[in-house]
Protein backbone atom coordinates (compact mmCIF):
# COMPACT_ATOMS: atom_id res chain seq x y z
CA UNK A 1 0.00 0.00 0.00
CA UNK A 2 1.29 3.45 -0.93
CA UNK A 3 1.01 5.78 2.04
CA UNK A 4 0.05 9.29 1.03
CA UNK A 5 2.75 11.60 2.47
CA UNK A 6 0.87 14.69 1.39
CA UNK A 7 -2.63 13.96 2.70
CA UNK A 8 -4.67 17.14 2.69
CA UNK A 9 -6.55 18.14 5.81
CA UNK A 10 -9.05 20.90 6.56
CA UNK A 11 -6.36 22.64 8.60
CA UNK A 12 -4.02 22.63 5.62
CA UNK A 13 -6.71 24.13 3.44
CA UNK A 14 -7.51 26.90 5.92
CA UNK A 15 -4.10 28.47 5.49
CA UNK A 16 -1.60 29.08 2.75
CA UNK A 17 0.53 26.00 2.20
CA UNK A 18 3.95 25.90 3.82
CA UNK A 19 7.09 25.80 1.68
CA UNK A 20 7.30 22.51 -0.20
CA UNK A 21 11.00 22.72 -0.76
CA UNK A 22 13.99 24.98 -0.46
CA UNK A 23 15.00 26.31 -3.82
CA UNK A 24 18.48 25.49 -5.03
CA UNK A 25 20.61 28.37 -6.13
CA UNK A 26 20.64 27.54 -9.83
CA UNK A 27 17.05 26.45 -10.31
CA UNK A 28 14.06 28.74 -10.89
CA UNK A 29 11.52 28.38 -8.11
CA UNK A 30 8.98 25.62 -8.79
CA UNK A 31 7.13 25.87 -5.50
CA UNK A 32 7.56 27.35 -2.08
CA UNK A 33 10.98 28.12 -0.80
CA UNK A 34 13.53 30.78 -0.09
CA UNK A 35 14.93 32.77 -2.99
CA UNK A 36 18.69 32.45 -3.17
CA UNK A 37 21.34 34.05 -5.32
CA UNK A 38 21.89 32.83 -8.85
CA UNK A 39 25.47 33.93 -8.54
CA UNK A 40 26.67 31.08 -6.37
CA UNK A 41 25.92 27.51 -5.47
CA UNK A 42 26.96 28.25 -1.88
CA UNK A 43 27.51 31.35 0.31
CA UNK A 44 29.93 33.65 -1.49
CA UNK A 45 33.26 34.11 0.24
CA UNK A 46 34.22 37.52 1.61
CA UNK A 47 36.73 38.94 -0.87
CA UNK A 48 39.29 41.72 -0.34
CA UNK A 49 38.33 44.91 -2.16
CA UNK A 50 41.62 45.30 -4.11
CA UNK A 51 40.74 42.49 -6.53
CA UNK A 52 37.69 44.46 -7.68
CA UNK A 53 38.19 47.19 -10.24
CA UNK A 54 35.96 50.29 -9.98
CA UNK A 55 35.25 51.25 -13.59
CA UNK A 56 33.02 54.35 -13.32
CA UNK A 57 29.44 54.53 -14.56
CA UNK A 58 27.86 52.04 -16.93
CA UNK A 59 25.16 52.85 -19.47
CA UNK A 60 24.35 49.32 -20.65
CA UNK A 61 22.96 47.85 -17.41
CA UNK A 62 19.60 48.25 -15.71
CA UNK A 63 18.38 46.90 -12.44
CA UNK A 64 15.46 44.52 -12.86
CA UNK A 65 12.97 44.16 -9.99
CA UNK A 66 10.52 41.26 -10.17
CA UNK A 67 7.54 40.26 -8.07
CA UNK A 68 6.64 36.61 -8.58
CA UNK A 69 4.11 34.10 -7.32
CA UNK A 70 4.28 30.47 -8.32
CA UNK A 71 1.56 27.85 -8.11
CA UNK A 72 1.60 25.22 -5.38
CA UNK A 73 2.18 21.75 -6.82
CA UNK A 74 0.81 19.96 -3.75
CA UNK A 75 -2.36 22.04 -3.54
CA UNK A 76 -2.76 22.88 -7.24
CA UNK A 77 -5.67 25.31 -6.90
CA UNK A 78 -3.60 27.58 -4.66
CA UNK A 79 -0.61 29.81 -5.26
CA UNK A 80 2.44 30.07 -3.07
CA UNK A 81 3.35 33.20 -1.14
CA UNK A 82 4.60 36.05 -3.33
CA UNK A 83 8.27 36.95 -3.37
CA UNK A 84 10.72 39.32 -5.00
CA UNK A 85 13.89 38.99 -7.07
CA UNK A 86 16.42 41.60 -8.04
CA UNK A 87 19.03 41.36 -10.73
CA UNK A 88 20.62 43.09 -13.69
CA UNK A 89 19.40 43.44 -17.25
CA UNK A 90 21.63 44.04 -20.25
CA UNK A 91 20.37 46.59 -22.79
CA UNK A 92 20.36 45.22 -26.35
CA UNK A 93 19.20 46.78 -29.63
CA UNK A 94 15.66 48.18 -29.97
CA UNK A 95 15.39 48.75 -26.20
CA UNK A 96 15.31 45.03 -25.45
CA UNK A 97 16.67 43.93 -22.10
CA UNK A 98 18.38 40.55 -21.86
CA UNK A 99 18.06 38.60 -18.59
CA UNK A 100 18.14 34.98 -17.51
CA UNK A 101 14.83 33.13 -17.49
CA UNK A 102 15.36 32.44 -13.78
CA UNK A 103 14.58 36.00 -12.80
CA UNK A 104 11.24 36.19 -14.65
CA UNK A 105 9.88 32.74 -13.79
CA UNK A 106 6.26 33.05 -12.54
CA UNK A 107 6.55 36.86 -12.62
CA UNK A 108 3.49 38.93 -11.79
CA UNK A 109 5.18 42.34 -12.15
CA UNK A 110 8.46 43.40 -13.72
CA UNK A 111 10.12 46.76 -13.26
CA UNK A 112 13.22 48.34 -14.81
CA UNK A 113 15.27 50.76 -12.76
CA UNK A 114 18.06 53.08 -13.85
CA UNK A 115 21.05 52.44 -11.63
CA UNK A 116 22.12 56.04 -11.05
CA UNK A 117 18.84 58.03 -11.07
CA UNK A 118 16.45 55.40 -9.69
CA UNK A 119 13.94 56.17 -12.46
CA UNK A 120 11.62 53.21 -12.98
CA UNK A 121 9.58 51.72 -15.82
CA UNK A 122 7.26 48.72 -15.96
CA UNK A 123 8.25 45.94 -18.36
CA UNK A 124 6.94 42.69 -19.79
CA UNK A 125 8.42 39.48 -21.15
CA UNK A 126 8.81 39.50 -24.92
CA UNK A 127 10.31 36.02 -25.18
CA UNK A 128 11.52 33.38 -22.73
CA UNK A 129 13.20 30.00 -23.08
CA UNK A 130 13.49 28.07 -19.81
CA UNK A 131 15.60 25.34 -21.43
CA UNK A 132 18.25 27.88 -22.43
CA UNK A 133 17.64 30.03 -19.32
CA UNK A 134 17.25 33.19 -21.41
CA UNK A 135 14.59 35.89 -21.63
CA UNK A 136 14.13 39.25 -23.30
CA UNK A 137 12.11 42.05 -21.71
CA UNK A 138 10.59 45.08 -23.36
CA UNK A 139 8.88 48.21 -21.97
CA UNK A 140 5.23 47.73 -21.06
CA UNK A 141 4.52 51.39 -21.92
CA UNK A 142 6.04 54.08 -24.12
CA UNK A 143 9.51 54.82 -22.81
CA UNK A 144 11.64 56.72 -25.33
CA UNK A 145 13.18 59.11 -22.78
CA UNK A 146 13.91 56.31 -20.31
CA UNK A 147 16.54 54.85 -22.67
CA UNK A 148 17.90 58.11 -24.08
CA UNK A 149 21.05 58.10 -21.91
CA UNK A 150 21.64 54.36 -22.23
CA UNK A 151 23.73 52.48 -24.77
CA UNK A 152 23.02 49.03 -26.19
CA UNK A 153 25.75 46.39 -25.95
CA UNK A 154 26.68 43.95 -28.72
CA UNK A 155 27.39 40.21 -28.50
CA UNK A 156 30.89 38.74 -28.44
CA UNK A 157 30.56 35.19 -29.83
CA UNK A 158 34.24 34.39 -30.24
CA UNK A 159 35.62 33.92 -26.71
CA UNK A 160 38.24 31.17 -26.44
CA UNK A 161 40.14 29.23 -23.80
CA UNK A 162 42.64 31.59 -22.18
CA UNK A 163 40.62 34.74 -22.89
CA UNK A 164 40.28 37.34 -20.14
CA UNK A 165 36.70 38.25 -19.22
CA UNK A 166 35.06 40.55 -16.69
CA UNK A 167 31.95 40.08 -14.57
CA UNK A 168 30.02 43.35 -14.34
CA UNK A 169 28.03 44.35 -11.26
CA UNK A 170 26.56 47.62 -10.08
CA UNK A 171 27.35 49.35 -6.83
CA UNK A 172 24.85 51.18 -4.65
CA UNK A 173 24.72 54.35 -6.79
CA UNK A 174 25.23 52.76 -10.18
CA UNK A 175 29.03 52.58 -10.16
CA UNK A 176 30.37 49.72 -12.25
CA UNK A 177 32.29 46.96 -10.45
CA UNK A 178 34.32 44.73 -12.78
CA UNK A 179 35.89 41.46 -11.65
CA UNK A 180 38.39 39.54 -13.79
CA UNK A 181 37.87 35.95 -14.94
CA UNK A 182 39.72 33.66 -17.32
CA UNK A 183 38.25 30.91 -19.49
CA UNK A 184 39.93 27.58 -18.78
CA UNK A 185 37.42 25.14 -20.33
CA UNK A 186 34.72 25.07 -23.01
CA UNK A 187 32.28 22.18 -22.78
CA UNK A 188 28.61 21.26 -22.72
CA UNK A 189 26.88 21.20 -19.35
CA UNK A 190 23.57 21.64 -17.56
CA UNK A 191 22.18 25.16 -17.36
CA UNK A 192 19.33 25.22 -14.84
CA UNK A 193 17.01 22.38 -15.75
CA UNK A 194 18.38 18.86 -15.48
CA UNK A 195 17.36 18.14 -19.07
CA UNK A 196 18.98 21.21 -20.66
CA UNK A 197 22.63 20.81 -21.68
CA UNK A 198 24.26 23.52 -23.75
CA UNK A 199 27.64 25.08 -24.44
CA UNK A 200 29.28 26.71 -21.38
CA UNK A 201 32.50 28.47 -20.49
CA UNK A 202 34.19 27.31 -17.30
CA UNK A 203 36.21 30.16 -15.79
CA UNK A 204 38.59 30.84 -12.90
CA UNK A 205 38.41 33.97 -10.76
CA UNK A 206 37.09 35.42 -7.53
CA UNK A 207 33.65 37.04 -7.72
CA UNK A 208 32.48 39.38 -5.02
CA UNK A 209 28.81 39.20 -4.12
CA UNK A 210 26.96 42.49 -4.49
CA UNK A 211 23.26 43.22 -4.09
CA UNK A 212 22.46 41.92 -7.58
CA UNK A 213 21.56 38.23 -7.53
CA UNK A 214 20.53 37.37 -11.07
CA UNK A 215 21.83 37.95 -14.60
CA UNK A 216 25.37 39.12 -14.08
CA UNK A 217 26.86 39.99 -17.50
CA UNK A 218 30.26 38.63 -18.47
CA UNK A 219 32.12 40.93 -20.84
CA UNK A 220 35.07 40.77 -23.22
CA UNK A 221 36.46 44.05 -24.54
CA UNK A 222 33.20 45.88 -23.84
CA UNK A 223 31.02 43.28 -25.58
CA UNK A 224 28.71 40.73 -23.95
CA UNK A 225 30.52 37.37 -23.86
CA UNK A 226 27.93 35.63 -21.67
CA UNK A 227 25.84 35.60 -18.51
CA UNK A 228 26.94 34.12 -15.21
CA UNK A 229 25.09 30.88 -14.43
CA UNK A 230 26.69 29.83 -11.14
CA UNK A 231 29.76 30.36 -9.03
CA UNK A 232 31.54 28.06 -6.60
CA UNK A 233 33.46 30.16 -4.08
CA UNK A 234 35.24 27.12 -2.68
CA UNK A 235 37.33 26.48 -5.80
CA UNK A 236 36.69 29.92 -7.37
CA UNK A 237 35.21 28.54 -10.59
CA UNK A 238 32.28 30.01 -12.46
CA UNK A 239 30.04 28.67 -15.22
CA UNK A 240 29.07 31.12 -17.95
CA UNK A 241 26.18 30.91 -20.42
CA UNK A 242 28.13 31.90 -23.54
CA UNK A 243 27.67 34.47 -26.28
CA UNK A 244 27.00 31.96 -29.11
CA UNK A 245 23.91 30.62 -27.30
CA UNK A 246 22.69 34.18 -26.59
CA UNK A 247 23.21 35.10 -30.26
CA UNK A 248 21.24 31.99 -31.32
CA UNK A 249 18.38 32.99 -28.99
CA UNK A 250 18.26 36.61 -30.19
CA UNK A 251 18.41 35.65 -33.87
CA UNK A 252 15.50 33.25 -33.42
CA UNK A 253 13.47 35.95 -31.64
CA UNK A 254 14.18 38.44 -34.43
CA UNK A 255 12.57 36.08 -36.94
CA UNK A 256 9.20 36.82 -35.32
CA UNK A 257 8.41 33.14 -34.82
CA UNK A 258 10.52 31.85 -31.96
CA UNK A 259 10.83 28.07 -32.11
CA UNK A 260 13.47 27.40 -29.47
CA UNK A 261 16.56 25.22 -29.59
CA UNK A 262 16.26 21.93 -31.49
CA UNK A 263 17.24 18.58 -30.03
CA UNK A 264 18.12 15.21 -31.52
CA UNK A 265 16.09 13.19 -29.01
CA UNK A 266 18.39 10.23 -28.30
CA UNK A 267 20.17 8.55 -25.44
CA UNK A 268 23.49 6.93 -26.22
CA UNK A 269 26.23 4.82 -24.67
CA UNK A 270 29.93 5.33 -25.19
CA UNK A 271 31.79 2.57 -27.01
CA UNK A 272 35.12 2.69 -25.16
CA UNK A 273 34.85 -0.79 -23.67
CA UNK A 274 36.50 -3.39 -25.89
CA UNK A 275 34.08 -6.16 -24.96
CA UNK A 276 31.11 -3.90 -25.72
CA UNK A 277 32.66 -2.97 -29.07
CA UNK A 278 33.20 -6.64 -29.88
CA UNK A 279 29.57 -7.39 -28.96
CA UNK A 280 28.46 -4.63 -31.33
CA UNK A 281 30.68 -5.93 -34.12
CA UNK A 282 32.72 -2.73 -34.31
CA UNK A 283 36.20 -2.82 -35.83
CA UNK A 284 39.22 -1.48 -33.99
CA UNK A 285 39.28 1.72 -36.05
CA UNK A 286 35.55 2.33 -36.08
CA UNK A 287 34.23 5.20 -33.99
CA UNK A 288 30.75 6.20 -32.89
CA UNK A 289 28.24 5.79 -30.06
CA UNK A 290 25.56 3.19 -29.43
CA UNK A 291 21.99 4.57 -29.58
CA UNK A 292 20.24 3.13 -26.53
CA UNK A 293 16.97 5.06 -26.77
CA UNK A 294 15.11 7.13 -29.37
CA UNK A 295 12.56 9.58 -27.97
CA UNK A 296 9.07 9.43 -29.39
CA UNK A 297 8.21 12.58 -31.34
CA UNK A 298 11.81 13.81 -31.52
CA UNK A 299 14.09 14.65 -34.44
CA UNK A 300 15.85 11.26 -34.39
CA UNK A 301 12.59 9.32 -34.71
CA UNK A 302 11.54 11.38 -37.73
CA UNK A 303 14.96 10.77 -39.29
CA UNK A 304 14.53 7.02 -38.95
CA UNK A 305 17.23 6.52 -36.32
CA UNK A 306 16.67 3.31 -34.36
CA UNK A 307 17.67 1.86 -31.02
CA UNK A 308 20.77 -0.26 -31.61
CA UNK A 309 22.21 1.97 -34.35
CA UNK A 310 25.79 3.18 -34.00
CA UNK A 311 25.94 6.89 -34.80
CA UNK A 312 29.23 7.66 -36.55
CA UNK A 313 28.67 11.05 -38.19
CA UNK A 314 26.46 14.10 -37.64
CA UNK A 315 26.25 16.96 -40.16
CA UNK A 316 29.60 15.96 -41.60
CA UNK A 317 31.40 15.76 -38.23
CA UNK A 318 32.90 12.43 -37.16
CA UNK A 319 31.57 11.23 -33.78
CA UNK A 320 34.08 9.45 -31.58
CA UNK A 321 33.55 6.69 -29.01
CA UNK A 322 32.79 9.28 -26.28
CA UNK A 323 30.12 11.06 -28.29
CA UNK A 324 32.40 14.01 -29.02
CA UNK A 325 33.34 15.73 -32.24
CA UNK A 326 36.09 18.20 -33.12
CA UNK A 327 34.55 21.65 -33.21
CA UNK A 328 36.50 24.03 -35.50
CA UNK A 329 36.25 26.82 -32.90
CA UNK A 330 36.26 25.18 -29.46
CA UNK A 331 37.92 21.82 -30.05
CA UNK A 332 36.46 18.54 -28.66
CA UNK A 333 32.79 18.99 -27.67
CA UNK A 334 29.80 16.77 -27.07
CA UNK A 335 27.86 16.19 -30.28
CA UNK A 336 24.78 17.88 -28.79
CA UNK A 337 26.34 21.26 -29.64
CA UNK A 338 26.11 20.45 -33.36
CA UNK A 339 22.34 20.41 -32.97
CA UNK A 340 21.67 22.90 -30.17
CA UNK A 341 24.41 25.43 -30.81
CA UNK A 342 24.89 25.50 -34.56
CA UNK A 343 21.42 24.65 -35.90
CA UNK A 344 17.83 25.91 -35.75
CA UNK A 345 14.46 24.20 -35.73
CA UNK A 346 13.64 23.31 -39.33
CA UNK A 347 17.28 23.05 -40.45
CA UNK A 348 18.33 19.97 -42.38
CA UNK A 349 20.36 17.39 -40.47
CA UNK A 350 22.26 14.42 -41.89
CA UNK A 351 23.50 11.32 -40.08
CA UNK A 352 25.57 8.27 -40.81
CA UNK A 353 24.99 5.12 -38.81
CA UNK A 354 26.11 1.53 -38.66
CA UNK A 355 23.06 -0.71 -38.70
CA UNK A 356 23.64 -4.44 -38.58
CA UNK A 357 27.20 -3.86 -39.74
CA UNK A 358 26.25 -1.76 -42.76
CA UNK A 359 26.64 2.01 -43.12
CA UNK A 360 23.46 3.97 -43.80
CA UNK A 361 22.85 7.65 -44.42
CA UNK A 362 19.81 9.35 -42.85
CA UNK A 363 18.56 12.90 -43.31
CA UNK A 364 15.63 15.11 -42.36
CA UNK A 365 14.76 18.25 -40.41
CA UNK A 366 15.44 19.17 -36.81
CA UNK A 367 12.51 19.62 -34.44
CA UNK A 368 11.94 20.67 -30.84
CA UNK A 369 9.61 18.74 -28.59
CA UNK A 370 7.50 21.21 -26.63
CA UNK A 371 7.25 20.62 -22.85
CA UNK A 372 3.49 20.13 -23.16
CA UNK A 373 4.10 17.18 -25.52
CA UNK A 374 6.05 15.15 -22.94
CA UNK A 375 4.14 12.45 -21.09
CA UNK A 376 5.65 13.81 -17.86
CA UNK A 377 5.95 17.59 -17.69
CA UNK A 378 9.70 18.41 -17.48
CA UNK A 379 8.96 21.85 -16.00
CA UNK A 380 6.04 24.19 -15.29
CA UNK A 381 6.57 27.93 -15.15
CA UNK A 382 4.08 30.79 -15.45
CA UNK A 383 1.15 28.40 -15.06
CA UNK A 384 -0.37 25.98 -12.59
CA UNK A 385 -0.47 22.21 -12.82
CA UNK A 386 -3.47 20.60 -14.47
CA UNK A 387 -5.74 18.81 -11.99
CA UNK A 388 -9.30 17.64 -11.35
CA UNK A 389 -11.19 17.12 -8.08
CA UNK A 390 -14.10 14.71 -7.91
CA UNK A 391 -15.91 14.21 -4.62
CA UNK A 392 -12.71 15.02 -2.72
CA UNK A 393 -10.36 12.80 -4.74
CA UNK A 394 -7.58 14.90 -6.28
CA UNK A 395 -6.17 13.82 -9.65
CA UNK A 396 -3.14 15.40 -11.34
CA UNK A 397 -0.85 15.10 -14.34
CA UNK A 398 2.54 13.76 -13.28
CA UNK A 399 5.29 16.39 -13.52
CA UNK A 400 8.89 16.78 -12.42
CA UNK A 401 8.02 19.97 -10.46
CA UNK A 402 5.49 17.97 -8.44
CA UNK A 403 8.17 15.44 -7.54
CA UNK A 404 10.66 18.23 -6.80
CA UNK A 405 8.23 19.59 -4.23
CA UNK A 406 9.39 16.78 -1.93
CA UNK A 407 12.72 18.49 -1.46
CA UNK A 408 16.23 18.64 -2.81
CA UNK A 409 16.57 14.84 -2.57
CA UNK A 410 13.22 14.22 -4.22
CA UNK A 411 14.50 11.15 -6.07
CA UNK A 412 14.65 9.34 -2.72
CA UNK A 413 12.22 11.37 -0.59
CA UNK A 414 9.36 11.54 -3.08
CA UNK A 415 6.83 8.77 -3.80
CA UNK A 416 9.20 6.11 -5.12
CA UNK A 417 6.66 4.60 -7.50
CA UNK A 418 6.03 7.96 -9.17
CA UNK A 419 9.75 8.77 -9.30
CA UNK A 420 10.35 5.45 -11.06
CA UNK A 421 7.52 6.07 -13.51
CA UNK A 422 8.81 9.56 -14.33
CA UNK A 423 12.17 8.11 -15.33
CA UNK A 424 10.52 5.39 -17.45
CA UNK A 425 7.77 7.48 -19.02
CA UNK A 426 8.45 6.07 -22.49
CA UNK A 427 6.79 2.82 -21.43
CA UNK A 428 3.53 4.70 -20.80
CA UNK A 429 3.92 6.69 -24.00
CA UNK A 430 4.07 3.46 -25.97
CA UNK A 431 0.78 2.50 -24.29
CA UNK A 432 -0.85 5.59 -25.82
CA UNK A 433 -0.68 7.86 -22.78
CA UNK A 434 -0.55 11.57 -23.58
CA UNK A 435 -0.12 12.38 -19.90
CA UNK A 436 0.22 10.16 -16.84
CA UNK A 437 -2.75 10.80 -14.55
CA UNK A 438 -2.38 9.84 -10.90
CA UNK A 439 -4.43 10.09 -7.73
CA UNK A 440 -2.48 12.58 -5.61
CA UNK A 441 -4.60 12.63 -2.46
CA UNK A 442 -8.03 12.84 -0.84
CA UNK A 443 -9.79 15.75 0.84
CA UNK A 444 -11.97 14.87 3.83
CA UNK A 445 -15.51 14.53 2.40
CA UNK A 446 -18.36 12.05 2.68
CA UNK A 447 -17.25 10.44 -0.59
CA UNK A 448 -13.68 9.83 0.56
CA UNK A 449 -14.40 8.19 3.90
CA UNK A 450 -11.98 5.27 4.16
CA UNK A 451 -9.81 6.64 1.34
CA UNK A 452 -7.97 9.26 3.35
CA UNK A 453 -4.56 7.58 3.22
CA UNK A 454 -4.42 6.66 -0.44
CA UNK A 455 -2.42 8.48 -3.06
CA UNK A 456 0.34 8.13 -5.62
CA UNK A 457 -1.37 5.53 -7.82
CA UNK A 458 -1.75 5.78 -11.62
CA UNK A 459 -5.30 5.94 -12.98
CA UNK A 460 -5.99 3.36 -15.69
CA UNK A 461 -9.75 3.61 -16.26
CA UNK A 462 -12.76 5.54 -14.98
CA UNK A 463 -16.28 4.25 -15.64
CA UNK A 464 -14.81 1.72 -18.04
CA UNK A 465 -13.01 4.32 -20.19
CA UNK A 466 -9.23 4.30 -20.65
CA UNK A 467 -7.60 7.46 -19.26
CA UNK A 468 -4.81 8.82 -21.47
CA UNK A 469 -4.98 12.44 -20.30
CA UNK A 470 -6.95 14.71 -18.00
CA UNK A 471 -9.56 15.47 -20.68
CA UNK A 472 -10.35 11.75 -20.83
CA UNK A 473 -10.81 11.77 -17.05
CA UNK A 474 -13.11 14.79 -17.19
CA UNK A 475 -15.29 13.19 -19.88
CA UNK A 476 -15.39 9.84 -18.08
CA UNK A 477 -16.70 11.45 -14.88
CA UNK A 478 -19.57 12.92 -16.88
CA UNK A 479 -20.86 9.42 -17.61
CA UNK A 480 -21.40 7.50 -14.34
CA UNK A 481 -22.73 3.97 -14.57
CA UNK A 482 -25.89 3.40 -12.55
CA UNK A 483 -25.16 6.62 -10.62
CA UNK A 484 -21.78 5.19 -9.59
CA UNK A 485 -18.22 6.24 -10.52
CA UNK A 486 -15.70 3.41 -10.75
CA UNK A 487 -12.01 4.39 -10.64
CA UNK A 488 -9.52 1.68 -11.64
CA UNK A 489 -5.99 2.22 -10.32
CA UNK A 490 -2.69 0.60 -11.22
CA UNK A 491 -1.86 -0.07 -7.56
CA UNK A 492 -3.67 -0.59 -4.26
CA UNK A 493 -6.57 -0.30 -3.67
CA UNK A 494 -7.10 -1.09 -7.38
CA UNK A 495 -10.80 -0.01 -7.32
CA UNK A 496 -12.50 3.05 -5.84
CA UNK A 497 -16.25 3.61 -5.95
CA UNK A 498 -17.95 7.00 -5.65
CA UNK A 499 -21.66 7.67 -5.45
CA UNK A 500 -22.17 10.14 -8.31
CA UNK A 501 -24.82 12.26 -6.56
CA UNK A 502 -22.90 12.45 -3.28
CA UNK A 503 -19.69 13.30 -5.17
CA UNK A 504 -21.38 16.24 -6.92
CA UNK A 505 -22.74 17.45 -3.59
CA UNK A 506 -19.25 17.22 -2.09
CA UNK A 507 -17.87 19.19 -5.03
CA UNK A 508 -20.18 22.09 -4.18
CA UNK A 509 -19.12 22.00 -0.54
CA UNK A 510 -15.45 22.01 -1.51
CA UNK A 511 -15.95 25.36 -3.20
CA UNK A 512 -17.24 26.85 0.04
CA UNK A 513 -15.66 27.70 3.40
CA UNK A 514 -13.78 26.09 5.15
CA UNK A 515 -12.16 24.17 2.27
CA UNK A 516 -11.22 27.19 0.13
CA UNK A 517 -10.89 25.10 -3.02
CA UNK A 518 -11.06 27.92 -5.55
CA UNK A 519 -11.59 25.67 -8.58
CA UNK A 520 -12.39 22.03 -9.14
CA UNK A 521 -10.29 21.56 -12.26
CA UNK A 522 -7.70 23.10 -14.52
CA UNK A 523 -7.31 21.50 -17.94
CA UNK A 524 -5.09 23.52 -20.26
Amino acid sequence: MLMNPFRLSIAALLMLAAPVFAQTQNRPQQGRGGEKSAVSDEPVAVVPVPIVEAAGKNTSLLRVNVTYQAWNFRVPWQKTSPGTRRGLGVLMEKNQILVTAQIVADATYIELEQADTGQKLSAKVKAVDYDANLAVLEPATAAKEFFSALKAISIEPSARIGDKLQVWQLGRVGDLIATDLEINKVLTSRYVLDTSHFLVYETIGIIRSEANSFTLPVVKNGKLAGLLLRYNSRDQTATVLPGPIIAHFLKDIASGDYKGFPSLGVEFQQTLDEQFREYLGMGKEQQGVYISEVAKGGSAESLGLKKGDILTELNGFKIDARGDYKDPVFGPLNMSHIVRGNSYVGDKVSLKVLREGKEQALSGKLTRKDPKDFVVWPYLFDRGANFLVMGGLVFQELSIPYLQSFGENWETNGPLRLVHIASHADEYEKMGKKKIIFLSGALPTRSTQGYGRIGGSIVNKVNGKVINDLSDLDKAFQEPQNLLHTVELEDFPKLIYLDAITAESDNLKLMDVPYRVGMLKRIE
